[in-house]
This record gives structure tokens, C-alpha cells and sequence, in this order.
């Protein structure tokens, strides 16, 4: 049997959700929030993230489903009590300081403060320019994940208004760079010569080479300011049901002690992936090759669910 009132969640999706519970992991200091989706779900939420939102039991938020990772994982980003993704504030000015993004490259960020008396950093533009003291600073909200607040000055607006999450757009590798922790990373460019970053590992069976035209989608922000992207794959399309290789069925166990089955397969390539299923039960008895549906691509690996 399967569990009732499931629902395929996508990203970007917002919907109510019910706090009815909150719950210490003995042993450690972690704690989540207890909440159920409209379809009878449930989702844990970590609360340490979310301290200054004022989250209480019996309490319905609205949640948008912020990421679903490659083995189907939920993610969910609560509605922050002020800020709005999109719009523009003024936050407190309090320093610039150096980072590197996340291409490799040295830019200026401003240290600000939001209303709530919490820090950010802001992306800058190379045009941007502190000839005299700043008490304050309008910088856009691009993303809200965990409580934090990923910024931009708004006349950079990532540094490429042109390009919009969502769509698809050709870009070329142009390089490949050790970046952070020494890992290497793809470099791709757009036509508008803004850099983007994929990490080599994620991509070996795409077979990139210098200089090659690649079309990707454009998925979401980095904390940077810079977008993220993701290649179109070189065998699956999203929405297309395709046979995988069965390996076998296994129980996770969430922070709370709930248990989940879960299904690994292996894909064309020999990546094994995990699908979670609605099994309420450790089914064990699936055929050589099983039908597994492609309901999106995340860090070069296709994010599967069980077509029964």
C-alpha cells in the first residue's frame, strides 16, 4: 500500500502549512518545527534558522517549496515576516568588505543591517561608488533561504537584468577553475560575459570540453548575487518516463524517528540515485528494471519518482 494524500510539490510553489508540533533531539542541540502540508504530509523544519520569525505551535505559515534535492528531498522556506523576494528596502549601511564569488572573482560586497537588527551582505557593482558616508542602502531581496537574506544592489540586479530563472540560454565553458577547497569547477560565460560556475565532479558524464556551447536552464541565486545554472542533460528530459536498473530498497529514519523507504536505482551512466517512494511499507520484491519518472535535473543528476 501506499501512503494517503500525497502530492508531487514543485519548485517555486507556495502553500499553507500547519505548525503542530516542535520537537528537541536528545543529545544534541538541534530542534525542529512539526508541520503538515494541505495533503497531509509531514515536513520537518529546522528551527534554529528561523529564531527571529516568531514561529509558534498551531500556527499556519505559507511556505514555498524552496528546493527538492536529487534523491526527492523537500525543502521548505517559510514567509519572512517583513521582506518580500523581489522587492526593494532600505537596510542600515555598515561597511564594505572583499569576497570572492562564487566564479573565482574579487568584488566588494556592503555589509548591511535589516530591520530585525540581522546582517547581510549585499552584492556590489563595479560601478558602485562610497565617495561619502552612507547611513543607509536600498539593496533587493533575490532570495530569502533559511532565514537569510541573499542581496543586490538594485541596478545590478545580479549583474545581468537580461536573464531570466527559468529559462533556458546557450553559454560556453570557457575554463576550468580550482575554486573553493581546492575543488574544480567548470567556467561558463553567457553573451553578455558574465560568469557562472559548475562544479567538474557533478558533470563528468556531460563530457564538457573548452570552448563548448552549452545550453543550460537558470535555477536560482547563489548567496553571492551571481545566478545558478543547470545543462540541459545529455539523456533525460524532464516529464519523460525511462527504465532503471533496480538495486535495492532501504529504510531512512528522519531527526524524529520516522521512517521512510526509499528505492535506489541506477541510471544509464551507472549514478545511483535514490527515489522516494510512497510505500508505507519495505517493499523488496521490484522487477530487474522499474519505470521511474524525471520530474527535474539537479547538480547533473535526474530527480526520480516511482511510476506505479
Amino acid at each position: 500500500m501506499t501512503k494517503p494524500n500525497q502530492y508531487k510539490f514543485t519548485e517555486g510553489e507556495v502553500h499553507p502549512f500547519k505548525i503542530t508540533g516542535f520537537s528537541e533531539i536528545p543529545g544534541t542541540d538541534e530542534s525542529f518545527f512539526i508541520l503538515i502540508n494541505p495533503f497531509g504530509g509531514k515536513h520537518l523544519l529546522k528551527s534554529i534558522h528561523y529564531r527571529h520569525y516568531n514561529l509558534q505551535v498551531n500556527q499556519t505559515i505559507n511556505c514555498k517549496i524552496d528546493k527538492i534535492n536529487c534523491s526527492g528531498k523537500i525543502y521548505l522556506e517559510p514567509e519572512n515576516p517583513i521582506y518580500k523576494e523581489g522587492e526593494i528596502y532600505d537596510f542600515e549601511f555598515i561597511s564594505i568588505v572583499d569576497q570572492i564569488n562564487s566564479v573565482g572573482e574579487k568584488e566588494e560586497a556592503a555589509i548591511v543591517k535589516d530591520k530585525l537588527g540581522i546582517e547581510h551582505k549585499c552584492s556590489l557593482p563595479k560601478s558602485f561608488y562610497t565617495d561619502k558616508p552612507k547611513s543607509s542602502i536600498q539593496c533587493k531581496v533575490l532570495r530569502i533561504k533559511k532565514g537569510e537574506l541573499f542581496l543586490a544592489v538594485p541596478e545590478s540586479n545580479n549583474h545581468n537584468p537580461k536573464l531570466k530563472i527559468g529559462n533556458k540560454y546557450c553559454f560556453r565553458v570557457t575554463d576550468i577553475k580550482n575554486l573553493e577547497k581546492n575543488t574544480a569547477y567548470y567556467i561558463l560565460k553567457d553573451d553578455f560575459g558574465n560568469s557562472y560556475s559548475l562544479k567538474k565532479d557533478m558533470y563528468e558524464q556531460y563530457e564538457f570540453k573548452i570552448d563548448q556551447k552549452v545550453e543550460c536552464t537558470v535555477t536560482k541565486f547563489h548567496t553571492d548575487g551571481h545566478l545558478k545554472i543547470e545543462p540541459v542533460h545529455p539523456h533525460y528530459k524532464i516529464g519523460k518516463i525511462y527504465l532503471f536498473n533496480f538495486l535495492r530498497t532501504f529504510e531512512e529514519t528522519d531527526p524524529l524517528g520516522n521512517k521512510e523507504f526509499v528505492i535506489l536505482v541506477k541510471d544509464i551512466y551507472g549514478i545511483e540515485t535514490k527515489v522516494r517512494s510512497n510505500l508505507d511499507h519495505l517493499k523488496t520484491d521490484f522487477p530487474e528494471k522499474i519505470s521511474c519518472k524525471v520530474e527535474g535535473i539537479r547538480k547533473g543528476k535526474a530527480i526520480l519518482s516511482l511510476v506505479s
